[in-house]
């Protein structure tokens, strides 16, 4: 156990190594660290007021209860969804495990010790999304003791079940990519196939539950007014009612029995997964790292058309798309989270009982004033979410790593490039958005009109959004990576940018709600005042962007 611990702490250092000027004190990473805390401050109390009142809502019907149930199994099913990409890039995509199995490490050792760097950023997830509703269930509760002792053991061991869950379906389609002779594309294919049954599973299980569900006989457990409805509103994940049943008898011997029952399914699924994993996992690992090449022929003509001479900007630009597209790492985490954010959109809507049918009454709301301004709002708001959402632009200088230092040499700008890249991320981000839209006309029923609106309205948030991306990179890009993993995923830059937009994003939508313009109005302001924020950014950009990038490739 102590190779484990000692290879997990290996497996993190080498992997979250600090990028650029960020790092370079201790200091400096614990001042960041202090920074991402305040900065998720706001976004905790939201919740727990959000949670609060929920509570005050269900007392009377003696229903409080179905907050801990839903709280659980929504984490969880966030934990399983986000699982696979940890999962797909911690244990294939690192291209460590070649180097590991030489060494004296029993298989169920490594399979531990990735198992626990994978761990770790779940943790984070519960951490902020988590803590601030069971604490605010405490305290509105008057809970003892045990209740946060049974919270802490609970936050240790939830993401145990759905994580294991996405790491055997990721195994078991990974598992065939040692047969391909094209591994980088089975690699991404196999990593999309992951993803897709995972999402896909997760839907199942949710519509499954709620077909099932007998509109009689939850109106009779509602009258219940004895916390009835936990057990439907948990059955997603069976250590999600154990533990939630944990909490609500924590002053009871029933609720002792519970987090028992709780932690030894969490063991035992553990051990399933060493014990799958050292089935499927290593027979799919082996050889990954490998590669193949065509050789063919090039005619004069085919070659003369290959090397035809184009702008700096736009070889600039096909080479970054091209990077994006052939590198597997680059491709799950950049260009696929483009295609998933219309997916995200339907989630809630597909795990509703009814499932689309009631989707059609959704366009009736545009016919409000009201409701079309805070829309609007939603959808300005979202440009600067989905812009830092797929880490373009944010990684864009770290993915370069040591060759960074080779564009100084080209007898090009230094701004083209720059430009280059963020044009890429700009053009994933509102096909990202153009998606969105699609999906709303053809299942919400969005007016055409208000569509086009609203992609015209979200051009400015996506331009600022990987502007400001572009700028966090430049300042302290991430290079000294050993494999594309590091660049983007274990890249603090893109959590950086993710943040900032996300206040940014949280500041406009409150500023909108409150002011409660007309739509237009609204429209119109928006676009205006960002317009004239992008021009001064990308002033900034030009000014500094160059001289950045210079300094991080001496």
């Amino acid at each position: 156990m102590n190779k484990t611990w000692i290879l997990a702490r290996m497996l993190l250092k080498n992997g979250s190594g600090k990028s650029g000027k960020l790092g370079k004190t201790k200091l400096g990473s614990t001042g960041l660290m202090i920074l991402i805390g305040l900065a998720f401050i706001p976004v905790c109390l939201i919740i727990s007021k959000l949670v609060g009142a929920l509570y005050d809502a269900l007392v009377p019907i003696g229903q409080e209860g179905m907050l801990l149930g839903l709280a659980l199994s929504i984490i969880s099913a966030v934990i399983f969804v986000f699982g696979i990409f940890y999962v797909i890039n911690v244990f294939y995509f690192s291209q460590d495990t070649d180097h590991l199995l030489p060494l004296p490490l029993k298989p169920s050792q490594i399979l531990s010790a990735k198992f626990i760097v994978t761990l770790l950023y779940e943790y984070l997830t519960e951490l902020f999304l988590l803590m601030p509703i069971l604490i605010t269930y405490g305290v509105k509760s008057g809970a003892g003791m045990m209740f946060y002792l049974y919270t802490v053991l609970i936050f240790f061991a939830l993401p145990l079940l759905p994580l294991v869950a996405a790491s055997i379906i990721a195994m078991i389609v990974m598992r065939f990519s040692s047969i391909a002779k094209n591994k980088d594309r089975f690699r991404m294919i196999g990593g999309i196939i992951a993803v897709v049954v995972g999402i896909g599973t997760n839907l199942f299980f949710q519509q499954y539950a709620r077909r099932n569900m007998d509109p009689a006989k939850l109106q009779e457990m509602l009258m219940e007014q004895n916390n009835s409805m936990l057990g439907t509103i948990s059955s997603m994940f069976p250590s999600v009612k154990l533990g939630a049943n944990a909490l609500l008898n924590e002053a009871s011997l029933s609720g002792l029995a519970y987090i028992v029952l709780f932690m030894v399914v969490s063991v035992l699924v553990y051990l399933l997964f060493i014990w799958l994993g050292e089935k499927f996992y290593f027979k799919g690992v082996m050889g990954i790292s490998e590669s193949t090449a065509k050789r063919r022929k090039v005619t004069r003509e085919q070659l003369d058309k290959s090397t035809k001479s184009s702008s700096a900007l736009q070889a600039y630009f096909m080479k970054e798309l091209r990077t994006l597209m052939r590198t597997p790492i680059f491709f799950i985490n950049c260009i696929l989270m483009c295609f998933l954010w219309p997916v995200f959109l339907l989630i809630p809507f597909l795990t509703q009982m009814n499932g689309l049918s009631d989707l059609s009454s959704f366009g009736t709301m545009f016919q409000d004033e009201q409701m079309s301004g805070i829309i609007l709002a939603i959808a300005f708001a979202a440009g600067f979410i989905i812009a830092a959402g797929n880490s373009i632009t944010s990684t864009s200088i770290s993915r370069e790593g040591t060759q960074l230092y080779v564009i100084q040499y080209l007898p090009v700008s230094t701004m083209k490039f720059i430009l280059a890249k963020v044009l890429v991320g700009v053009m994933f981000s509102l096909l990202s958005v153009v998606l969105m839209l699609i999906v709303g006309v053809a299942l919400f029923h969005i007016p055409f009109v208000t569509a086009i609106l609203i992609l015209v309205l979200t051009i400015p948030s996506v331009l600022f959004g990987n502007i400001v991306g572009m700028l966090i990179d430049l300042r302290s890009p991430k290079l000294n990576w050993d494999n594309e993993q590091k660049a983007v995923k274990q890249n603090m830059n893109a959590f950086l940018s993710i943040l900032a937009n996300f206040l940014v994003a949280a500041s406009v939508f409150i500023a909108a709600w409150q002011l409660d313009l007309p739509v237009m109005t609204e429209a119109i302001g928006l676009f205006v005042l960002f317009a004239i924020i992008n021009f001064f950014m990308y002033k900034w950009l030009s000014s500094v962007g160059p001289k950045w990038l210079e300094e991080a490739g001496n």
